[in-house]
């Protein structure tokens, strides 16, 4: 009808509180929903996952350690015939391999309870099993494990080489001692060590140790442990033996 305005229907109060409701159903169900998905990607790590903690118990255990770096001391050439120089490079070399046997063999196992990368690949074939195998509790400290703070320090190594009647060296060794005092779950721990690694070339600017000879002794308030390895030619076998 002209002049007359038209009601507009008014839903009921009931149906009011049925919608609202009904929306707030729909509206915590998204949240929830949302949730559940952040939930899943943050535990599936998403796109950038967290880093994660080593820990050695219900706190993370920090060990403290001191080191010091191989240096080559007295030198001793030998040559079947003329007299030659050992060249600045072959002693870099040897230096460097002596100075990773450390740090993988020693250090690592006291820092982090297993032995560091590249310590099998520091051995010339030949020996490689018996250095990685039943040698391993002479020549590295697995046996002791992660400790709590240690203190190493090396001797100057000696170096001797052997050259043939052409000049041409054959072998090189490098005969060093390391000590180690530290500290571990059963109380003060010393390590003392004469290593006596023999490189011989393997292949253009490379040399790899073919023999070694090691004394290992380990020393607690209560027991002395003396423990012998030795590989390749002239080395001689490993033995064990401990004094109360």
């Amino acid at each position: 009808m002209d002049g007359v305005v038209p009601r507009t229907s008014r839903p009921s109060s009931r149906f009011q509180l049925r919608w609202s409701r009904t929306t707030a159903y729909a509206v915590g169900g998204a949240v929830v929903l949302v949730a559940l998905v952040i939930g899943i990607f943050a535990f599936s790590g998403g796109s950038s996952p967290k880093p994660s903690i080593v820990s050695s118990g219900p706190t993370t255990t920090v060990v403290v350690g001191k080191t010091t770096s191989l240096h080559i001391g007295p030198v001793y050439l030998q040559s079947a015939g003329p007299h030659v120089k050992l060249d600045a490079a072959t002693r870099a070399t040897v230096l460097a391999a002596s100075q990773k046997y450390i740090n993988t063999a020693i250090v690592a196992p006291l820092a982090t309870g297993r032995l560091g990368s590249g310590y099998g690949a520091l051995f010339d074939p030949g020996v490689r099993t018996t250095a990685t195998g039943a040698d391993v509790g002479a020549l590295t400290d697995t046996a002791v494990g992660r400790v709590s703070r240690y203190d190493e320090t090396t001797s100057p190594a000696t170096l001797s080489a052997l050259s043939d009647q052409s000049g041409q060296f054959l072998y090189v060794a490098m005969g060093f001692s390391v000590k180690v005092k530290a500290q571990t779950a059963a109380g003060a721990l010393t390590i003392g060590r004469n290593v006596e690694l023999t490189f011989a070339p393997a292949g253009a600017k490379s040399w790899l140790p073919t023999a070694y000879r090691v004394i290992t002794t380990r020393a607690t308030a209560s027991a002395t442990t003396t423990t012998t390895a030795g590989a390749g030619a002239g080395a001689g076998a490993g033995t064990t033996g401990s004094t109360p």
